[in-house]
């Protein structure tokens, strides 16, 4: 049913989009070749070739780049901004905002992220920090609306990356919510989920509910968000700032405080995103692995885990159990080093280096498993405690931007800042903002090209999520992005001594794991992740082709090129 609808919203808007082949192995030693031979990319558009305006779709010829995020409506429309020659934060600022109609229970102009994005012509990664932040004029309380960092952080990555006009980046999210759109599979499911939020909450009941406010909408019922496309609307024409700053502000910061506890005017006011460097992870010849900075916890364990995998090739040079052993083994040992730097502002540099990794390994062994103590809790999120969503894009060339967003629960604090359609975040579960806040990206700055880039959600199983599909679909040279995807998924929870494994994993990895005794639970769902791989890297003189690829554990839709 889910996927039957998704297809649909392909082909009525006629950009099904035909399946990326997958790349044979030994694209490793494709890009050791290039890099050897220092070859560079060069754009692909002649502006003069085509008689299609900028900002129009079929503006760009040939290969687009791709989208790839949880919900299908919000892929399409970041893809229609490529093709209208829009750049990757172009196409991610569109994305952004038809996610806060169609998946607001995650994404919502209350909510904050994370986005890793780089820029081709200057050939570097950067981390853009807007987490929501905790209130803390209203005290430590679960029930106070966190400070919004999504509107202001979206519109620093437009200020800085942006080719079209904002306008018309935001116009699409806003006739979504004026005139209506179908409920998605990925919005169904947290509707379920979420339903004791809903029903106890009138402005919500009213938007997501059925007539008689007994039950939540099922997926394919068609809702309209009134309220929320006047504030789109507002943000269109005076930029996101206004909701910030100024009367519209002070009215925001009301509104939110007439539904409940919540921020200040203050506090919004003063509420600033941040760039900052990325962590970076050799891997082979000039490339290297940009993931998310300090003060986020995501970024951090997913690169440490990353140095240990790649350390002296091990993960390469493995069996499926081995491997399986060392990821379990690397994500307890990066939970265990997390006190040491979590709360210390000069400690950047101490999370990665190769002695910290070389320690971080000391006592491993292949055979054996050895409980790490001190590690801290990271056990399996339930939908029911935190969602997220995420999504990857990547221009033709080869700009990418790669998101993750939170409301720290689905539906936030389960309620809207009054006649605004703006459904709240929760607070953050730690100082460090939420640890399930996961991208990487992969690139070669010796020839200026980008080769993979990911992003992933799902509550603390994000990173180790992020890291199995990275270690199966690039660190390994042999299989591909597809089977990456799909392979079962291993995660450690730190503190409680647990290795999780998805159900239907292979027995084997079971059995092995055991016998290195491993203490072991089932999951059904370990992350979702949403990834591009371009296997020639890209740009590329002949034209690069990307494996555009979502989760088959979620709803979403990737779309590419063709």
């Amino acid at each position: 049913m889910c996927r039957s609808i998704s297809t649909r919203i392909y082909e009525d808007q006629n950009q099904l989009a035909s399946l990326q082949p997958n790349y044979l192995s030994g694209w490793r030693q494709f890009i050791v070749g290039v890099v050897a031979l220092g070859l560079s990319g060069c754009g692909l558009l002649d502006d003069e070739a085509t008689a299609i305006p900028q900002g129009t779709i079929g503006y760009v010829q040939g290969n687009l780049g791709g989208v790839a995020s949880d919900e299908p409506r919000s892929a399409l429309i970041g893809r229609e901004i490529l093709a209208a020659g829009g750049s990757a934060a172009d196409a991610a600022v569109a994305t952004f905002f038809a996610l806060t109609v169609t998946l607001p229970s995650a994404v919502s102009l209350g909510g904050g992220g994370v986005c890793l994005v780089r820029d081709h012509q200057t050939d570097t990664v950067e981390t853009l920090d807007f987490r929501a932040m905790a209130a803390l004029s209203a005290g430590n309380n679960a029930d106070v609306a966190a400070i919004p960092g999504s509107p202001r952080g979206i519109f620093a990555l437009h200020a800085k990356h942006g080719k079209l006009k904002w306008a018309e980046l935001v116009r699409p999210a806003e006739n979504l919510a004026r005139f209506g759109t179908e409920v998605s599979c990925a919005l169904g499911q947290d509707l379920k989920v979420a339903a004791d939020v809903i029903l106890a909450n009138n402005e919500m009941r009213d938007i997501f509910s059925d007539a008689a406010g007994t039950d939540p909408y099922n997926e394919g019922a068609f809702i309209k968000q009134t309220n929320l496309s006047t504030t789109l609307a507002r943000i269109r024409s005076r930029g996101a700032s206004d909701l910030y700053t100024g009367l519209t502000g002070r009215q925001f910061a009301d509104q939110a405080q007439s539904s409940g506890p919540a921020f200040t005017y203050e506090e919004l006011r003063d509420y600033l995103p941040q760039w900052r460097a990325t962590i970076e992870i050799p891997f082979i010849k000039s490339t290297a692995f940009h993931f998310p900075s300090l003060p986020g916890l995501a970024g951090a364990t997913a690169a440490q885990i990353t140095a240990m995998l790649v350390f002296d090739d091990q993960y390469e040079d493995m069996n499926a159990v081995e491997r399986a052993h060392l990821l379990a083994e690397a994500i307890e040992r990066s939970l265990a080093d997390r006190p040491r730097w979590q709360n210390d502002s000069g400690a950047q540099a101490q999370v990665i280096d190769a002695a910290i990794t070389e320690r971080l390994l000391a006592n491993f062994d292949e055979s054996t498993h050895n409980a790490t103590p001190s590690a801290v809790s990271a056990p399996t999120d339930s939908l029911a405690k935190s969602r997220g969503a995420s999504f990857s894009i990547v221009d033709q060339n080869g700009s990418a931007v790669a998101c993750s967003f939170t409301m720290n629960k689905p539906f936030g604090v389960g309620r809207m800042a009054s006649g605004t359609g703006v459904v709240l975040a929760a607070p953050p579960a730690t100082s460090n903002g939420d640890e399930a806040l996961a991208s990487v990206m992969m690139v070669s700055k010796l020839v200026n090209k980008l080769y993979y880039v990911s992003s992933a959600s799902g509550g603390a199983a994000a990173p180790s999520a992020l890291v199995n599909v990275l270690a199966g679909g690039i660190i390994d040279q042999v299989e591909t992005l597809e089977n990456a995807m799909q392979r079962k998924r291993v995660h450690h929870g730190g503190a409680d001594g647990i290795t999780y494994l998805e159900k239907g994993i292979d027995p084997a990895i079971v059995n092995g794991l055991g016998s290195r005794g491993h203490k072991m639970a089932y999951v059904r769902i370990l992350g979702y992740v949403n990834a591009l791989f371009c296997a020639t890297g890209i740009p590329s003189k002949n034209g690069a082709s990307c494996v555009v690829r979502t989760d088959p554990r979620g709803f979403g839709l990737g779309v590419g090129s063709e």
